[in-house]
């Protein structure tokens, strides 16, 4: 009877595949500054997984590089040995893998055991052809899973330098595409969409996993990126089934960023229904069971030298001052100018930053040299850009229906805008007390990824540039800061509006 029991228990429960997900883990190989997250402490739980589970599939979406010393002095090494080292069995390209190049890319994916999917680039003219396929198809209990790879339009995204050769395919026809077809003639059972081109927004050209999945017929689960979105069913904040054509609800995950989290999903391979999906917090409860002596000592030395400059002071913080705050976004405005400024030797209207470049907080205390350098790790050069008024009111627009841009304290503009991601409606601008005339000429600091038209700032691209520098926009804030320190000054900025919307 207890045998006969046992055998009914066992027939029960259903087979089921356990998927684990990360995202945008940008180089966070020890766990970041709150604490959260660490490249070790993830293993110990995908090896508990693998342990307690048959079947089990791990995989990426993007941006596994970029933002921390490992990416600044390494350039890749160390991550995409780990993904390897992890076993991960899918994995797509990110925006920020573009960072350094192709070439690099090629030399680090030739010998890649992960495979790599992306169905809407077209790679034949670059370094990295052949290396990724449109999907994958992967078999679990009989029942044939197919993993496809959908990427962002590279334009305003990506370093048009950086990226020569790629050719985008819309894709929200792709993925339509291509889950049809692994529907239909590849015979899957179950389709996900592994992307990176963000959880919510977008425009038809460059659509979002929600704006895709509601479109779509065949895509059964989304693993999103790009957008560091926490997609947590728990706290009900962002939506995590979203119906698609057919009014058929399909999860969309995603798990933040710098990998805090780790993404749970489970499928019962009888149904082919998602039962589960939970985001499994990376902390310190792993720590005593986080030894693994072969993966650190391939870790230590890139540990090593990580840890020597994270400890060499460069200057003195009077506040905590957070990644997205008004006030560090002003005092990277205000120190691009004072720096242009400097080194051109004539004058400088204002100065724009990006908020987007700025990839961690500022604490208290010691600022050290790698925090700096981590803070703005991009290849990214300073210039002057001579440009006309009119051209200028037309990127303060651009800025504005993103919610703003860091400017320095020579510059404001109020805005209007119906909602968010509507295109703004720009009421005042004015540089030094006066309105911007659209036929006068203003010379602006900035990097030279917003004067190539990066975070879509297309009035940008036009303008003469009278001065280009040689150096890194990191290295010169660093060297900046050393300074200011030098002459006793702390780093103490002030948190006014400059971009400021008026009818909130």
């Amino acid at each position: 009877i207890a045998m006969a029991f046992g055998m009914i228990a066992a027939d029960a429960y259903a087979e089921r595949l356990v998927i684990l997900t990360t995202n945008d883990t940008h180089s966070q190989i020890d766990p970041d500054y709150d604490g959260k997250g660490g490249v070790l402490r993830r293993k110990v739980i995908i090896d508990s997984v693998r342990a307690a589970e048959k079947n089990v599939l791990l995989i990426d979406a993007g941006d596994a590089v970029q933002g921390t010393l490992y990416f600044t002095l390494f350039g890749g090494k160390v991550e995409f040995a780990l993904i390897d080292s992890l076993k991960y069995d899918a994995y797509t390209l990110g925006n920020h893998e573009f960072d350094n190049g192709m070439e690099p890319l090629a030399e680090f994916y030739k010998n890649m055991k992960t495979q790599r999917v992306s169905a809407n680039y077209d790679l034949t003219n670059t370094p990295i052809a052949g290396m990724f396929k449109p999907y994958i198809i992967k078999e679990y209990a009989g029942k044939r899973i197919g993993i496809m790879g959908i990427n962002l339009l590279p334009t305003g995204m990506i370093d048009s330098a950086k990226c020569v050769g790629v050719t985008y395919l819309n894709s929200m026809a792709v993925a339509n595409t291509t889950a049809a077809y692994l529907k239909n003639v590849e015979n899957v059972d179950f389709v996900i969409m592994l992307s990176h081109v963000g959880y919510s927004g977008g425009t038809d050209d460059d659509p979002s996993d929600m704006k895709i999945v509601a479109s779509s017929r065949d895509i059964d689960l989304v693993i999103g990126g790009h957008s560091h979105t926490v997609i947590n069913p728990a706290d009900k904040k962002n939506a995590w089934l979203v119906k698609n054509a057919d009014g058929r609800e399909i999860p969309v995950t995603q798990t933040g960023a710098s990998g805090k989290n780790l993404g749970y999903i489970a499928l019962d391979l009888d149904n082919m229904k998602i039962d589960q999906y939970k985001l499994m917090p990376v902390d310190k409860r792993y720590d005593s069971r986080a030894v693994y002596p072969a993966l650190n000592a391939f870790i230590a030395p890139y540990k090593a030298k990580v840890d020597s400059i994270m400890n060499m002071p460069a200057g003195y913080s009077k506040k905590a001052l957070a990644r997205d705050s008004e006030e560090l976004h002003n005092y990277i405005a205000d120190a691009t100018f004072d720096i242009v400024e400097n080194l051109y030797g004539k004058k400088v209207d204002m100065a724009v930053a990006n908020s987007g470049g700025i990839r961690c907080p500022m604490p208290e205390g010691m600022v050290s040299v790698g925090l700096v350098l981590s803070m703005l790790p991009f290849d990214n050069k300073l210039v002057v850009l001579e440009i006309k008024g009119k051209d200028l009111l037309d990127a303060f627009t651009i800025m504005a229906s993103r919610g703003g841009s860091p400017l320095s304290k020579h510059a404001y503009v109020e805005y209007k805008r119906a909602d968010s991601g509507a295109k703004a409606e720009v009421v005042k601008a004015t540089i030094n007390g006066k309105e911007v005339d659209p036929e006068a000429t203003y010379y602006i600091a900035t990097i030279d990824y917003l004067a190539n038209g990066g975070d879509y700032l297309v009035p940008l691209k036009k303008c003469a540039r009278p001065f280009v520098d040689t150096f890194k926009f990191g290295e010169r804030v660093l060297e900046y800061i050393k300074q200011e320190n030098a002459k006793g000054k702390m780093i103490d900025p002030v948190a006014d509006s400059r971009m400021k919307q008026i009818n909130k």
